[in-house]
């Protein structure tokens, strides 16, 4: 059955990597983004870079979504406890 997954494609070696090496791994493709896709496509196949392409977007688009939630509840705590303070504020 793995056999069968690495030869569809389907096994990701970047799903299964620890925090620490993704974040590596992920910076280095960020800081040279254009060379470090042809250069990973020229080295290790159009396979490979689709699959460190996934898993770079899959992580950003957690990211950019964990950073919503963090925002969306820390605008409700500013207006839920600072509400009633601002409105004196500005009221007068």
């Amino acid at each position: 059955m793995q056999d069968q997954d690495k030869a569809a494609g389907k096994h990701n070696p970047f799903a299964k990597m620890g925090m620490i090496q993704f974040w590596a791994i992920s910076t280095i493709v960020y800081l040279t983004f254009p060379v470090s896709l042809i250069v990973s496509y020229i080295a290790f196949g159009p396979l490979l870079t689709k699959q460190l392409f996934t898993a770079l977007l899959q992580d950003f688009l957690q990211t950019v979504l964990i950073a919503i939630g963090v925002l969306i509840v820390l605008i409700w705590a500013i207006v839920h406890y600072l509400g009633p303070t601002l409105v004196e504020w500005f009221d007068g």
